[in-house]
């Protein structure tokens, strides 16, 4: 026997050893439900859901469990049964020891089921509850991710859903392991942020705030893990945020992650993992600053968290609240009258231009009382918009050397003011015990176009009277006082146009000519006016790759009504822009129409149907791990194998449906459909800043430059191309003006 094979002996000896030592110790321990008798309920056959991350499917298969009768505890939304499930054994055993110990040692399970309006189980939220399902896997994923670097590695209960095909409606429930204990502090089940901006300051429970802070930058800006609540480090019923609104109601998209980095403290922890600084205003940090020492500002609800009130019961009152922090965009009704009121404004715009051109040759007066440090602040903002945003050593809080920088904290005194801040700041002792410090993580395209989005909705929130905190940071509030903060509308509004967000680039332009902006009715008179600002601000709208077509399509309006406004340009400049302008409102013509489809397929199908033929999948090629895309052209075995054909080369390979992932619709299309909508949609008002030319009124203009060009034959179908599109519209009146000139052109 060499020593080599001796060695693997004796690992396997002591392996087994401590498998059996771990078995014999769970049988001793006793059951914490024993006392319910479960095991003496009747067994009844269910169907189980299990999802793959992978193939982003869900698998079914039988198998019995033994669930209480009555709920032992309810929420708001949802009741909570004791339920029991006999461990699955191997495949290669038909008489498996551990099934001797019977019911009274399976596994203890919580099962949730929606309720009705009448407090019965809900047979109709089969979707919620495998929404549910979802986001435990999707977090759990990123939690993988975050444990590759994290000190204290973190963890989610795995979930599935039961579903009782014997029962009337085959009423659909959500099942997760039952946990129970405390952690190493002590303390039991707790909650460390929600989706809605809630973030619990403790520091020695730095680990949950980072993990969501890190997932943001770990899934480029996609995805944000919220509600993140639990036991320790094992956590359950998490909200996930996206950039698009793919998670359900609690899904608050880019404003929840808004909400959660406006609150986000920075520590030791994230320096060392390499997590980048999301900048707040000076007024946002002030006011952090002030309440850094108050614990009791810090833990929002937290008297509550720490009461007899049942885990499931608090876990169910948070769902609900979930669905009232803001509306979302699937709720919107959008009406043609709307659509009409907002384009007809468009006339105003030039008669407000040139009020603005001659306003600027005067001293501009602010409705918001303005110190020289909220000038600069503003100015320095203005400049940054127009900046590409970098993201160096200083943006991760390091040196330019690349050491890490020291944390400081501010201890708030009745004698501290603004002017001796930076001298009553004292250096925060590190509470990780994290030595490793990792490289900045990497900042791509795609996480800069979605960090622009946060910044965006940020502003927005501001703009809606969302923080009055901000306004008024000695708590001093008079009929004087402003409604909200415009100085972190403009700080974010700048950050997210340096980031390349279209939306935040037009608002800024609108306002610096003087416009109204709806993410902000201070906006327009605290800014100074600038035109050539405006219509550099208008051209990096248009240029921003990862963008919605209706803010370029708005930017490359407001661009020609300044440029005809000021009389400076030639016509062949205000040709080149209206012409683009009009290749943007048909793109958004066209994102709009495919976002109409991908909502009305995802409609006809639930979560759980499995693949149909035609999707849009990727395969796995020959088993070799490498996708490639294509279509399913044939579903066989029920749905457990597929016939794929791939787009490269038309051949086709049948597989197992976890070796085929499904394709959605374009995460840029559906993300800036959904966002542009939900400005409307979550404050109440329309989004006026994209007010656009009809497509008829743009290419008449397009007529008007080309006749003046000399080119009369083009002008000549472009103005009857116009009126023919303005009698599809009823605009005969116009349609008659628009005909008659080109038959004069073509005389």
């Amino acid at each position: 026997m060499t020593a080599l094979s001796y060695d693997r002996e004796t690992v396997q000896k002591s392996l087994r050893q401590k498998i059996r030592r771990a078995a014999a110790t769970a049988i001793q321990q006793e059951d914490v439900w024993a006392k319910h008798n479960i095991q003496d309920v009747p067994a009844e056959r269910v169907v189980r859901h299990t999802y793959n991350p992978e193939s982003r499917q869900f698998l079914k298969h039988e198998t019995i469990v033994k669930i209480e009768k009555e709920p032992f505890t309810n929420g708001a939304m949802r009741h909570c049964y004791r339920l029991k499930k006999l461990a699955t054994p191997p495949q290669s055993a038909s008489n498996h020891r551990f099934h001797s110990y019977g019911w009274s040692r399976s596994l203890n399970y919580v099962a949730k089921c929606y309720l009705n309006e009448d407090g019965e189980p809900d047979t109709n939220e089969r979707e919620s509850v495998l929404t549910d399902i979802i986001l435990q896997y999707e977090a759990a994923h990123w939690a993988e991710k975050f444990n590759v670097t994290a000190p204290k590695k973190i963890d989610f209960i795995r979930a599935y859903a039961i579903e009782f095909v014997d029962r009337p409606g085959s009423p659909m429930f959500a099942v997760e392991r039952f946990i129970a204990g405390k952690d190493c502090y002590g303390r039991g089940f707790h909650k460390h942020n929600t989706n809605s901006g809630f973030v619990d300051q403790e520091v020695r429970r730095q680990t949950p705030q980072v993990f969501s802070a890190h997932s943001f930058y770990a899934s480029q800006g996609n995805r944000l893990v919220a509600d993140i609540q639990g036991i320790g480090d094992l956590y359950t019923d998490p909200q996930v945020l996206s950039i698009d609104y793919r998670f359900g109601d609690g899904d608050l998209g880019p404003r929840g992650m808004a909400l959660f980095f406006k609150n986000f403290r920075h520590c030791d922890l994230s320096d060392k993992m390499g997590i980048p600084i999301f900048p707040l205003s000076r007024n946002e940090r002030k006011h952090q600053a002030k309440y850094d020492d108050d614990e009791s500002t810090l833990s929002e609800g937290s008297p509550l968290l720490e009461a007899l009130m049942d885990k499931f019961k608090m876990l169910d009152d948070n769902r609900k609240m979930r669905k009232s922090i803001l509306l979302r965009p699937t709720d919107l009704n959008c009406s043609d009258s709307a659509d009409t009121e907002k384009r007809s404004n468009f006339t105003d715009m030039s008669k407000t231009i040139r009020r603005s051109f001659v306003a600027s040759k005067k001293k501009a007066v602010s409705v918001v009382k303005r110190t020289k440090s909220d000038v600069d602040e503003v100015a320095a903002c203005l400049d940054l918009a127009l900046i590409d945003a970098v993201f160096d050593n200083a943006a991760f809080h390091r040196y330019e050397s690349g050491e890490l920088k020291p944390r400081h904290f501010h201890r708030q005194n009745d004698e501290d003011d603004d002017s001796n801040l930076r001298q009553n700041m004292i250096k925060r002792k590190s509470v990780t015990l994290m030595k490793v410090i990792h490289p900045p993580m990497e900042i791509t395209d795609e996480t800069k176009s979605n960090l622009g989005k946060v910044h965006y909705h940020l502003a927005c929130l501001h703009g809606m009277d969302r923080f009055p905190e901000i306004v008024s940071l000695d708590g001093v509030v008079d009929d004087e006082s402003p409604s909200h903060d415009v100085f972190s509308v403009v700080f974010h509004l700048s950050h997210a146009a340096s980031l390349g967000n279209a939306q935040a680039c037009l608002a800024l332009a609108r306002a610096r000519v003087g416009l109204y902006s709806s993410v902000s009715p201070l906006l327009h008179t605290n800014i100074p006016i600038d035109f050539d600002s405006a219509k550099d601000l208008c051209r990096r709208a248009m240029s921003v790759e990862r963008s919605p077509a209706s803010p370029k399509a708005a930017a490359g309006c407001l661009l020609y009504q300044i440029l005809e406004d000021e009389e400076t340009a030639g016509d062949v400049e205000k040709l080149h822009v209206l012409e683009e302008a009009l290749n943007f409102v048909n793109l958004a013509e066209r994102e709009q129409a495919a976002v109409k489809e991908h909502v009305k397929n995802m409609e006809s199908r639930g979560k759980a149907d499995g693949f149909r033929i035609g999707d849009v999948v990727e395969g796995n090629y020959f088993m070799e791990g490498t996708y490639y895309p294509g279509k399913v052209i044939e579903v066989l075995d029920n749905g457990n194998s597929v016939v794929i054909q791939y787009d490269d080369d038309g051949s086709s390979e049948t597989l197992t449906a976890d070796n085929v992932r499904s394709i959605e619709i374009s995460t840029e299309v559906l993300s800036h459909e959904t966002s542009r909508l939900s400005d409307e949609e979550a404050f109440g008002v329309a989004n006026t800043d994209e007010i656009v030319l009809l497509d008829y009124d743009l290419i008449s203009k397009i007529a008007g430059l080309k006749e003046k060009t000399g080119d009369r034959a083009a002008a000549a179908g472009l103005f009857q191309q116009a009126a023919e599109m303005a009698m599809s519209a009823g605009k005969m009146q116009t349609a008659n003006k628009w005909s008659m000139r080109a038959a004069e052109l073509e005389a």
